[in-house]
């Protein structure tokens, strides 16, 4: 029978079959007084009993409902109730969850596990889909929340945990690494962001470098694992999860070993894959090409070059210029230095393969000062033997040590008092010294200043940036201007005009910038404003360089701070409706609000320009 039937409310039972068990009783009141008001709107499911009762398979709460209004005395405890009785073969359990999935109001773990039932029933997610009205990735989602630990589940049913801590848990079907990231770790430690992190530590995201060389479609070839969180659309953060990362180890290192073999052709000592963090402190030292020595008329023609270079707008134009500069200031490694130095091959952040050749180790750092000091004996012996003498003796090889120390001093003294009245000869005493070090040579400056490169961009794991490679262009192209004999360096920094040793000073400083700060240190909020007034002299724009999104920022601070950073941005959005969002729907907002957006968190802000472009935006009112 499917008409609809008058039946006594005292035949009336409850069901096991139905499938809400979560808060039965929540709101029963509130229910009761609606259906004294309107009356009972819709009807409820039943099925015959060997008893003579009908069993109530959809419509539970309203059959409590209606006995409480017959406790109350509002109706009688045999009111005819109008009730669907449906057949032995038709599922109980179906039809309660059809119920509930539409009226949305049935709890999480409910849910899961009738979708459950229905998966292990034999009946697929397009099926059980189509037949309650909502999508597939909707079932494919609670049957992916329903394979995690009965005891996860029981605390969803406890309220313990919510559906975004068992999203991240999910990620993995191994229900004890999911019970020990969860009821392991302190309460503070239990958010989805640090739940996700737990369980996938294991795993390589296809953002990651070695992912993205090796690709997805070869790893999968090869029989690799991956895994997707089926939740990340809602914060905006579609990852697929690679699991076996020893597999694509081994795929990274197969495609880099032809490169490796290639760069070991060239004679290096040595050569190292490292497709993790490198530590650059090994290599105090490098080698870098040498450029053959220039006549005074070559060295003014490139010079002319590069200003040209400058100036140039049309693309044919610089490609000329380019292949005549290359053709001038054409480089090779010294033999000898390549003997004592290697290569490392590693990958960008882009995935692409990267060789750091020239690198010099610790050990051999006392074999090339050796060597280098000969090349000078020997260049200094053939320029004297060309000029038919042998050359005096130098001075301090005639006196005695002490002496020559003593000597030395007042030299030194004086040539302070001297120097700190000339700031011409001091910047060209100073660029100089930079100069040799920028060129890769170890110098034998008296001046003890040095600028150390800090690797920064190791700090960098949550998004891309484009500065690193900026910088490195100016270098290369003053690198390739700069002698790399010491004598040709000292005539070419003391004939430069001031703009053009204040413009190499500027490249050689700029590495020695670290604007990172420890927060446990007292002094951390002065190295923060200092590095402001730094930023504010050149009127730093950050959003030139980094753009606000998800993985760059929105997932890493807390809701609160995401609204702010909506209120601040679009001041005229409806912010009291997404007040209401949680988290992952405000991440997933932000993707559209900030589009295109120069906004900027507090920390990356410099204040010129902040008060530049509020004047702009107030003279545009």
């Amino acid at each position: 029978m499917t008409d609809i039937t008058m039946i006594a409310l005292s035949k009336l039972v409850e069901s096991e079959d139905n499938v809400r068990k979560t808060n039965r009783k929540s709101g029963i009141g509130q229910l009761a007084s609606s259906i004294r008001s309107h009356g009972l709107l819709q009807s409820v499911v039943v099925r015959a009993t060997d008893t003579g009762k009908f069993a109530v398979v959809a419509g539970g709460r309203r059959l409590r409902a209606l006995r409480l209004l017959a406790k109350a005395g509002d109706i009688e405890k045999n009111t005819p109730i109008p009730c669907r009785v449906i057949s032995e073969d038709e599922s109980a359990t179906e039809l309660s969850l059809a119920e509930n999935l539409v009226r949305m109001n049935m709890s999480l773990a409910d849910e899961i596990e009738a979708v459950a039932a229905r998966i292990d029933a034999g009946e697929g997610p397009e099926v059980i889909a189509a037949r309650f009205g909502v999508s597939r990735q909707h079932v494919v989602r609670r049957a992916r929340l329903a394979r995690v630990s009965s005891r996860l589940i029981a605390a969803l049913r406890n309220e313990e945990i919510d559906a975004d801590q068992l999203a991240a848990l999910a990620l993995t079907d191994d229900h004890a690494a999911q019970e020990r990231a969860f009821f392991d770790a302190p309460e503070w430690a239990r958010t989805a962001d640090r739940l996700r992190a737990q369980i996938t530590q294991a795993h390589v995201p296809d953002t990651d470098k070695m992912a993205r060389f090796v690709g997805i479609e070869a790893y999968m070839q090869a029989g690799g694992n991956a895994v997707s969180d089926l939740f990340a659309e809602e914060r905006d953060d579609p990852t697929l999860y690679l699991t076996d990362r020893d597999l694509l180890v081994r795929l990274a290192e197969t495609k880099l070993r032809p490169i490796a073999e290639q760069v070991r052709g060239e004679g290096w000592a040595w050569v190292e894959v490292a497709m993790d963090e490198i530590g650059w402190q090994r290599f105090p030292s490098r080698v870098r090409e040498e450029r053959r020595t220039l006549s005074k008329r070559e060295q003014t023609r490139l010079e002319n070059l590069y200003a040209k270079l400058d100036e140039a707008e049309d693309a044919a134009e610089i490609a000329k210029i380019e292949t005549n500069i290359d053709a001038l200031a054409a480089t090779s490694w010294l033999a000898e230095e390549v003997k004592l130095a290697g290569a490392v091959i590693t990958l960008t952040r882009e995935g692409a393969s990267k060789i750091e050749r020239g690198l010099v180790r610790d050990d051999d750092v006392k074999a090339l000062k050796v060597l280098r000091r000969k090349a000078e004996r020997s260049d200094n012996e053939t320029e004297n033997e060309s000029d038919g003498n042998a050359g005096p003796q130098p001075p301090a090889a005639r006196l005695s040590a002490k002496l020559v120390e003593e000597l030395q001093a007042h030299k030194t003294l004086a040539l302070r008092a001297v120097l700190a009245g000339r700031p011409d000869a001091a910047l060209r005493v100073l660029v100089f010294t930079l100069a040799e070090r920028f060129v890769g040579r170890f110098t034998s400056s008296p001046l003890d200043f040095k600028i150390d490169d800090e690797d920064v961009s190791r700090s960098i794991t949550r998004s891309k940036t484009n500065a690193s490679e900026a910088y490195e262009k100016i270098a290369t192209s003053w690198r390739d201007r700069l002698p790399a004999d010491s004598e040709q360096l000292w005539r070419y920094v003391s004939e430069a005009q001031q703009d053009t040793l204040l413009e190499l000073l500027a490249v050689m400083i700029a590495p020695g910038l670290d604007l990172r700060t420890d927060a446990r240190m007292s002094d951390a909020p002065t190295q923060i404003r200092i590095a402001d007034w730094f930023a504010d002299a050149v009127a730093l724009d950050m959003s030139l360089w980094w753009t606000a999104s998800a993985d760059s920022y929105f997932s890493h601070v807390k809701r609160d701070m995401i609204l702010d950073a909506i209120r601040e941005h679009k001041p005229g959005l409806c912010v009291p409706k997404l007040e209401k969002a949680s988290k992952a729907e405000l991440i997933s907002r932000t993707k559209r609000i900030f589009k295109g957006a120069s906004w900027l968190p507090e920390l990356l802000r410099t204040q010129s320009v902040s008060v530049q472009e509020k004047a702009e935006a107030i003279a545009a009112e």
